[in-house]
């Protein structure tokens, strides 16, 4: 079957899951008020349209993988922590980072700065600081669902507690992955190692732990584990360092977000790290001038761009992603027992679908 058929069934099982926790768990509150009916109505908005749902995928696949038991608990609920947590990363991100759109949408700092202003017509910083505040919010609030959608899909305690402490493990990592990021802006490493580092902490925790979670409730081998892991490790450097490509070489309309946002924020990615160390003194000047531009022009990425592909950055980071998409396919055959078929080739074909995707 086609991997993104796979991932639409694994999208819609998420969706309805995303709809039972917003009314079982009484995530949208009653009684609070009109600006919280509209705070929740944005944010279930928010969780439930969008996202590839790839960590769930490899929540429910891990656990299908190792022969994990359906009668057990419910698989695609536990997936839900994950991807909670995803998005709560992603509410606070956008904050971080100014972007002004998420998945071809207003981001939601964005929508209730708009609120604000419509109805206290105040100057734009002050609308500016509730949205964000508002974000913030949402992020925070993912978190504690997150883990009670661990402790409500009824699996037996032990299970259910080991996955919660590797979530705990997921959610340290990717805040430690952030520090790491956004600590390179300012003292500027610019070494592959750091990236690595930084690539295998902010990206990787969340698809590494993704399968561990889904392992761990499937009664899955540490040998099945270990195996599930070292290819999430290979397919999250994959995936950023594609998400580095397409975010200075990408098609605004596909991705929903702004190109070039990494050049403008000043941030280290791996055509960066290349291009410095094997750039000419123009051209290593020239990304020094334009790397943390606010107001970078579409003439200024074009200059990136050509730098990236005369330095041999950009075929050196396709040359990367291909080497370690490999590495990550040959990791599942190390597990013992072997790991299920239909799952595994499931599996090798998401690691494929990530180095073609073009958003």
């Amino acid at each position: 079957m086609d991997i993104r058929l796979v991932l639409k069934s694994t999208m819609d099982a998420v969706h309805k899951e995303l709809i039972e926790l917003f009314k079982d768990t009484g995530m949208k509150r009653i009684d609070l008020g009109k600006f919280s009916d509209i705070f929740y109505d944005e944010f279930e908005d928010y969780l439930t349209n969008g996202g590839k749902r790839i960590r769930p995928f490899l929540v429910k696949t891990a656990f299908d993988a190792v022969g994990g038991d359906h009668k057990e608990g419910n698989i695609v609920k536990a997936s839900l922590s994950i991807e909670l947590l995803h998005n709560g990363s992603l509410l606070h991100d956008d904050v971080i980072d100014k972007d002004e759109t998420r998945r071809g949408k207003p981001a939601f700092h964005v929508i209730f700065r708009d609120i604000f202003s419509e109805k206290q017509q105040e100057a734009f910083e002050k609308a500016n600081d509730f949205g964000e505040a508002m974000s913030i919010f949402a992020g925070d609030l993912c978190f504690p669902f997150a883990i009670e959608s661990i402790i409500q899909s009824g699996f037996p305690a032990e299970l259910s507690n080991n996955a919660l402490h590797a979530f705990t493990e997921a959610f340290r990592e990717v805040i430690d992955g952030v520090i790491i990021e956004t600590g390179d802006i300012i003292f500027h490493d610019g070494s592959e190692e750091t990236y690595k580092k930084m690539v295998n902490l902010k990206t990787g925790a969340l698809i590494r732990k993704a399968v561990e979670i889904g392992a761990i409730l499937g009664r899955g081998t540490e040998t099945q584990i270990q195996a599930l892991v070292g290819y999430c490790s290979r397919i999250g450097t994959a995936f950023q360092i594609q998400d580095d490509i397409l975010g200075i070489f990408g098609e605004l309309k596909k991705l929903g977000k702004p190109v070039g946002g990494d050049i403008r924020e000043n941030k280290q990615t791996i055509l960066r790290i290349f291009a410095m160390k094997k750039g000419t003194k123009d051209q290593i000047k020239r990304l020094t001038e334009l790397h943390g531009k606010v107001d970078l022009i579409e003439s200024e990425i074009s200059e990136v761009q050509k730098i990236f592909k005369e330095t041999g950055a950009l075929d050196n980071a396709y040359e990367m992603i291909k080497q370690v998409t490999q590495e990550a396919i040959n990791s599942l055959e190390k597990a013992d027992p072997p790991l299920k078929e239909k799952p595994k080739k499931d599996l090798v074909a998401l690691a494929n679908y990530l180095v073609d995707r073009k958003k």
